[in-house]
């Protein structure tokens, strides 16, 4: 173990040492492939995020490579090693001339070159990953890397145009002050990742209402002194608007004051109109003494939709318990409702259809706990009765009636179980959530029209508006 240590990164040699002394708790025999990936997966977070960007859904891998993992394992002929990982880390080096193996060059081998080791499971989905960065771009994955943001695939030729002039914009100008403009819930943060690669010299996400945040990061916001202000990677500002920023800039001693108006780099806002941003935006262009390139956020098709929710699948899945099925993705991307039609109102939408359908297969359907408690209430009067010594007939009617109905009541229930899908979300249930949202809003109900379904989607056909 001791020689590999020396062909490795000093960040692997961290995991193959955290990983030894995972096998020397358990009392395992050796170290295994699986036992090293999952020392890197859980003590480099931008190895995570990296992933995360490639689409890469880290529970998943995890649990790939949990199942993977033997019980007994064959110990190699170099110490704690198994035969497996030698075998990883010789087939490595021969291919590698790098003075010493880092976890890009390590994975890269797994998925393309070390085919005793093709069969894993967990190398199918390291496979999502078509380019792996190279030693002189391992400094940017910690930066280019967000943990917090589903990894989206990018397919509206209008946006990936608007990237590309955002990007050639902050390059040739290098005190560029951008505003992205679009409503809420269209789709700006999700576009913000096509954005991402196309920064030459990196990005600084700052969250400017968090200042606690700010102060207490890790990384600082502006580099060390000497980088040539062409050089300086950009600042990115998510959800702020020229409005948002001018009021958080209006303290003297704020941190986005200070921040923003010694910032010599690029600065990118993506933020909402309002009739108040003319004059933030001429506020700021003297405050800073930078024009403004203001961008329009352009429309979202509805394969674009398909691409953002199925990137957000997996967390809706595992936060509710529930799955979607790819139909049911189509069919809510297509919506053409005001409130959904967004990108932003249909990943809402969705998630409130799934937290409600875990509601119904958790407790059953709201009617049958009304009727629970209405119960409840006359077996209490009734043992009342029977203490006193009165007439419990018309109670015991009543209880008998109320079993009656909550029996009807759980039908639904006790039919979706019976076919497995208690926890599919289903088109009826999008549009009866989509009921129950509009005729909560303020103002009239509003008519609200859905495109045709696919060819083949029969399930709840009917009409698809929405009346008062």
């Amino acid at each position: 173990m001791e020689d590999w240590q020396g062909c490795l990164s000093p960040l692997c040699q961290t995991a193959l040492q955290r990983a030894r002394d995972s096998v020397a708790q358990r009392g395992g025999y050796a170290i295994t492939v699986e036992d090293f990936l999952l020392a890197l997966l859980d003590g480099e977070p931008a190895i995570c995020g990296f992933l995360r960007s490639r689409g890469v859904d880290i529970d998943e891998l995890t649990r790939t490579i949990q199942c993977e993992q033997p019980i007994v394992t064959e110990v190699g002929g170099e110490g704690q090693l198994s035969s497996q990982l030698m075998y990883w880390f010789s087939s490595a080096r021969e291919l590698s001339n790098a003075p010493w193996l880092d976890w890009p060059i390590l994975l890269s081998v797994l998925t393309r070159n070390a085919e005793r080791l093709q069969e894993k499971a967990y190398v199918a989905v390291l496979e999502l990953v078509d380019r792996w960065p190279a030693a002189d771009d391992q400094q940017h994955v910690a930066e280019t890397s967000d943990e917090g943001d589903a990894p989206v695939v990018i397919t509206d030729l209008e946006w990936l145009e608007l990237a590309e002039d955002v990007s050639i914009t902050l390059a040739s100008v290098p005190g560029a002050l951008v505003w992205v403009r679009g409503a809420r819930g269209t789709g700006k943060t999700s576009w913000l990742q096509a954005l991402l690669p196309f920064l030459y010299c990196g990005f600084i996400r700052l969250d400017l209402r968090n200042e606690t945040e700010v102060m207490a990061s890790e990384n600082p916001a502006i580099p060390a002194k000497g980088i040539d202000r062409k050089d300086y990677p950009a600042l990115v500002l998510d959800n702020v608007s020229p409005v948002d920023l001018a009021a958080m800039m209006a303290p003297e001693f704020s941190v986005a004051r200070n921040l923003v108006t010694g910032y010599p780099g690029p600065v990118v806002m993506l933020g909402p109109d309002s009739p108040e941003a003319d004059a933030a935006v001429g506020q700021l262009e003297r405050c800073l003494g930078r024009d403004f390139d203001i961008f329009d956020m352009p429309g979202t098709s509805s394969s674009q939709k398909v691409a953002i929710l199925t990137a957000h699948q997996s967390a809706i899945e595992k936060r509710w318990n529930i799955e979607l099925s790819p139909a049911l993705i189509r069919y809510a991307a297509s919506s053409r409702s005001r409130l959904v039609g967004s990108p932003g109102g249909m990943i809402q939408w969705v998630e409130r259809a799934a937290a409600r359908l875990n509601l119904f297969a958790e407790r059953g359907p709201i009617e049958s706990v009304a009727l629970a408690g209405r119960t409840d209430t006359v077996r209490r009067q009734s043992l009342v009765a029977m203490a006193r010594q009165q007439p419990t007939e018309a109670l015991e009617r009543s209880l008998e009636s109320l079993a009656v109905e909550r029996a009807a009541a759980e039908v639904a229930w006790h039919e979706r179980k019976a076919e497995g899908t208690l926890r599919t979300l289903k088109m009826d249930d999008l549009r009866h959530e989509l009921e129950r949202w509009v005729a909560a809003r303020p103002g009239p109900v509003h008519y609200v029209v859905h495109c045709d379904q696919p060819a083949g989607e029969t399930e709840g056909a009917g009409s698809r508006n929405l009346h008062s």
